[in-house]
């Protein structure tokens, strides 16, 4: 079954949705849960949440923003960062200082044709990026978790990672500017 038949059975309240949302993608979503957390119990549990948000969000999904598999894919990550909080292991309102969100040059996200390719710009660039720099720099400012968070999920010193950081920060100014960012 595709993904536009599932959420049609979905938004008509047809519980058979859920179950081929499920069957299709659980896989994935544990998948998502594994790379961050170390026991079983909590990927079944981040799987159970996850799927529960899915069927409770359901009318919220619009295929046009954002296709069904990358709204499942966003509430996964979100339920294993709020599984992580809740076993104390990254931090609620870590706050990324100003300076070290700053990469030299504005990005226009109010303007939906500008948005739309800088994000494409900016995931390209994260998504070339190898491992362990990828992780690190989801990590951080995807995911909010301090530097000595990381630097122990990954096995790296916390200079090491602040290294990785500046790195990929410099990639992405010029992945940005090289693809023609939108200002």
């Amino acid at each position: 079954m595709n993904d536009e038949d599932i959420l049609r059975l979905m938004k008509s309240s047809d519980t058979r949705g859920l179950e081929e949302a499920m069957k299709k993608y659980k896989g994935l979503v544990l998948s998502i849960a594994a790379k961050m957390l170390e026991s079983d119990s909590d990927c079944d549990e981040v799987v159970s949440d996850t799927f529960f948000k899915l069927w409770r969000y359901r009318f919220e999904i619009d295929p046009e923003r954002r296709s069904f598999k990358g709204f499942l894919c966003m509430v996964a990550k979100s339920c294993t960062t709020d599984k992580l909080r809740s076993l104390n292991r990254i931090k609620r309102q870590e706050v990324i200082p100003p300076k070290e969100n700053d990469i030299g040059i504005e990005v226009d996200y109010d303007d939906l044709q500008a948005k739309k390719h800088n994000q494409k710009l900016i995931i390209g660039c994260v998504s070339s990026m190898p491992s362990p720099d990828k992780e690190v720099f989801i990590d951080r400012y995807y995911f909010n978790m301090p530097i000595k968070d990381i630097a122990r999920k990954e096995g790296l010193s916390e200079r090491r990672c602040e290294r990785i950081l500046s790195k990929g920060k410099q990639e992405l100014k010029e992945a940005l500017i090289k693809g023609g960012i939108l200002l």
